[in-house]
């Protein structure tokens, strides 16, 4: 039904966290961001929770400032097992606007970029 990837630069969100204290409030969950500063090289998992966000959106055909909130976009992995994406009520719109009932995603991380395939069924 609808597919997005997207790649973040490692170095990028690191200096965007750096840079700015209020963007991962803004961008990300309390869950997303208790799950990334518990990990060694918190920047990768941001990096690739935000790639997860741009992919949700260019999966749904959306763009960043189009009515999705980028904290409505959840990545929630569990200890063990697979990421999934829990979505708010503008992002389950979304995601109901393009026939779709359901998002999968799946993140890569490495020590330049972070890597995410969202694919919609």
């Amino acid at each position: 039904m609808g597919l997005g990837v997207d790649i973040v630069e490692v170095s990028r969100m690191a200096a965007s966290l750096a840079r700015t204290p209020g963007f991962a409030r803004f961008v990300f969950s309390d869950g997303e961001r208790a799950f990334c500063e518990s990990r060694p090289f918190p920047e990768r998992h941001f990096a690739a929770r935000f790639a997860a966000k741009e992919g949700f959106l260019k999966a749904v055909g959306r763009g960043i400032l189009d009515g999705v909130p980028l904290h409505e976009i959840e990545v929630v992995q569990p200890d063990r097992g697979e990421p999934t994406l829990r979505l708010g009520p503008a992002a389950t719109r979304a995601l109901a606007s393009v026939g779709a009932r359901g998002a999968r995603v799946s993140l890569s991380r490495g020590a330049r970029v972070s890597v995410a395939l969202v694919v919609l069924s």
